[in-house]
């Protein structure tokens, strides 16, 4: 490091040596960081239990119930900490984890304590996980600002809800970030539409409110100087109603960077301060840079200062309209190549939909701001406001709607990094030459690009299994948007993402091998989706919502769906009992449904988790098989016979500590044909064209890329 340091002071080009200076620095602290927080005080008590006190620095939030084989733990609360006490030391500033089953309504800046015990954490950005003892957490100091701002956040909260709907519930998301009353049916529209930032108190959704404000203020304050002051003001008690965690403050100074760029009306100036705000923030917290939220916000602020001014100077007509259209544009279009590379995807609709959205954000905004602050004083006079905002969200709701019908714009990162190459190239060309190049590379990138028969699951597929991580869904392609299920998996975002990825819309038979939550927990939320029958190896309570469809059934029920033709071979009464092996749930296991599809002239076995015992119990009465869901997550226990006759054999598998799938068994199977893993593969498609033995398959895989894992 200090090589580097000296070097950058001895390179000839000085435009080089700042950079390199930059980077050396910026790479000592990170390590300076990275050193403190693995030799913390704190890591000493990893697997004790102690007394700690600290100040929360993050909102509490709900974790999703754990899943783990058979096993459901309860969900818990999870927030960052700053760790400032603990035994034998009392003035620490220690960044921590907490979890622990108990919610006392914490805010930002409460100072608590609580027994915890220490575990080490592979968070990058804490130091430890502090697993707390429920009844443990006390309140020792509640900021008495904040506490008041809290009142005034439930008070708009409630008038909010009084209004209903979900332009109702999208006001507070918009004026404050509280997205407690949204559905998750709307969420998910908000997402898909590209209009979740509108609610996300992230870089990009505050440099575009502050933006928007600062455009306001113009009209009724002509001195620049006035209305950066008065904007700042503005901002300054929006962050404290939004709260004052580190993400909103990391907001707020890239909003401060964009004013500064307005006021100044230079670019260089704007360059500096943009360049000054992103060294300042990774010098304070160098963890920052790893974070999706802080990129974006990087990204959001440079399209508005650098790319905004050249769209809203192309706009013919009022200064307003320019800023109306350019500053949702230059926002979208300098975030979507980040949002491509850590989703793979983007709808093609977001830009023109927050192009229509544009002119009712300032109006929600500005109404739902002085409802917040009258919402206590003038009750009557804020619900009017609010009745004016519900106006604008109406509209929002309405452009979110027509998400569902976006088409969608698919690029895996290699054909984006050769985009943006071929766009880099083009300012080496000469003008003359540009008009014969760039026409043959967007048409080849659109080739590539749209296409869905090159992308992910293809026109074609037939059986879908999707990443569920360590549990089972399978899908079976019935047309028009229509699929049976087997197994749902563990996590419904997980089988949500995954029918979205295969566009399932309906779903009219699902097939529940047993009642293990690693196979039926998905099931609690399909985005909304139709579910037809659903058929189980018994009655089962646990299934909630769609209880009062299950059918119970056993072996010799047989069903048609579409051109899917369904036989369940196993169990035969329900109480068979076989041998326990190691592992949860042997019993419940070997009961699982065992189905034998047959469908555009193959033969598919699903199998569930059954053990060896009832794979010998049902041998003679498999015919030769095309496909072959491995069982039980390519447990070891297995008899081999089972998989004899197919030539496919898909394991649906994630991160789990039983030593699934087997290396043994997959060498094995291996011999015998094509092995799929989803742990290795992701979501997998399959599918063919003949009737004959040999023209099974063609497979896609959708990668288990970092960057997709990242993100959802």
């Amino acid at each position: 490091m200090p090589v580097l340091l000296v070097l950058s002071l001895l390179l000839v080009r000085k435009s080089v040596a700042p950079v390199v200076f930059a980077i050396s620095l910026g790479a000592l602290i990170f390590a300076v960081h990275s050193y403190s927080m693995s030799e913390s005080r704190v890591r000493g008590l990893v697997g004790s239990e102690v007394l700690v006190r600290g100040v929360v620095s993050s909102d509490p939030v709900e974790t999703r119930p754990k899943v783990s084989g058979s096993r459901i733990s309860t969900s818990k609360t999870t927030f960052l900490m700053r760790l400032t006490e603990i035994p034998s030391e009392t003035s620490l500033r220690i960044p921590v984890r907490v979890l622990i089953a108990q919610d006392l309504g914490l805010i930002p800046g409460e100072r608590i304590e609580l027994v915890a015990r220490v575990i080490k954490s592979d968070e990058r950005k804490v130091a430890a996980l502090l697993i707390g003892r429920v009844g443990t957490l006390k309140s020792l100091n509640r900021p008495r600002a904040l506490d008041s701002l809290e009142i005034i956040r439930t008070a708009l909260r409630e008038r909010a809800d009084a209004i209903g709907g979900d332009s109702g519930a999208l006001i507070p998301g918009m004026v404050i970030g509280d997205v407690s009353l949204q559905s998750p049916e709307f969420t998910k529209r908000m997402l898909n539409a590209g209009l979740s930032h509108l609610t996300a108190v992230s870089g990009a959704n505050f440099a575009i409110v502050s933006a928007f404000l600062f455009t306001l203020i113009g009209f009724l304050i002509p001195n620049r100087k006035v209305q950066v002051i008065t904007t700042v003001l503005g901002l300054a008690v929006f962050v404290l109603l939004v709260r004052p965690t580190p993400s909103v403050l990391r907001a707020a100074v890239m909003a401060l960077v964009f004013l500064v760029a307005k006021l100044s009306g230079r670019k260089s100036a704007a360059t500096n301060s943009l360049a000054v705000a992103i060294s300042a923030l990774l010098l304070i917290n160098p963890f920052q840079a790893f974070e999706a939220g802080f990129i974006l916000s990087v990204l959001a602020t440079s399209g508005l200062i650098f790319f905004a001014p050249l769209i809203a100077r192309r706009i013919k007509g009022p200064r307003i309209l320019g800023e109306l259209v350019s500053i949702p544009m230059a926002a979208t279009l300098f975030c979507s190549p980040y949002l491509m590379f850590l989703s793979g995807g983007m709808n093609l609709s977001a830009i023109p939909l927050n192009i229509a959205a544009a002119p009712a954000v300032p109006f929600v905004t500005v109404m739902a701001f002085i409802a917040t602050i009258l919402v206590l004083p003038l009750p009557i006079l804020a619900e009017y406001l609010l009745f004016l905002a519900n106006i604008g969200t109406s509209w929002i709701v309405f452009l979110a709607g027509w998400s569902k019908n976006a088409p969608t714009f698919v690029s895996s990162p290699i054909i984006l990094i050769l985009a943006i190459a071929a766009l880099l190239c083009f300012r080496k060309i000469s003008y003359r030459n540009k008009s014969r190049i760039a026409i043959p590379i967007l048409l080849a990138l659109s080739l590539i690009t749209l296409s869905q028969r090159l992308s992910f699951p293809g026109t074609q597929w037939r059986v879908g299994q999707c990443d569920v991580g360590q549990g089972d869904a399978l899908l079976f392609n019935l047309g028009k948007d229509n699929a049976v299920l087997f197994d749902a998996g563990p996590d419904p975002k997980a089988l949500d993402r995954c029918l979205d990825s295969f566009k399932v819309k309906a779903i009219p038979l699902v097939v529940i091998s047993h009642i293990h939550a690693d196979h039926y927990l998905g099931l609690s939320d399909v985005g909304g989706r139709y579910i037809g029958e659903v058929w189980s190896n018994q009655s089962a309570p646990s299934l909630g919502a769609f209880a009062q469809n299950v059918r119970e059934v056993r072996a010799g029920v047989r069903a048609s769906v579409g051109d899917i033709s369904i036989e369940i071979l196993w169990p035969e009464s329900g109480v068979e009992e076989f041998d326990s092996v190691e592992g949860d749930g042997s019993a419940e296991n070997n009961r699982s449904l065992v189905a034998l599809v047959e469908f555009a002239g193959k033969r598919i076995l699903v199998t569930g988790d059954i053990e060896p015992g009832a794979q010998q119990a049902i041998l003679n009465r498999i015919p030769n098989l095309d496909l072959l869901k491995v069982p039980h997550h390519g447990s070891r226990h297995q008899e081999l016979a089972l998989f004899q006759s197919a030539e496919i054999f898909l394991i649906s598998v994630g991160k789990n500590s039983y030593g699934h799938p087997d290396e043994g068994l997959i060498s094995h199977l291996a011999s015998l044909g094509r092995v799929f893993r989803t742990d290795k593969d992701g979501a997998i498609s399959l599918s063919w064209q003949g009737r004959q033995k040999n023209e099974i398959v063609s497979a896609r895989f959708m990668g288990k890329e970092w960057w997709r894992l990242s993100w959802h």
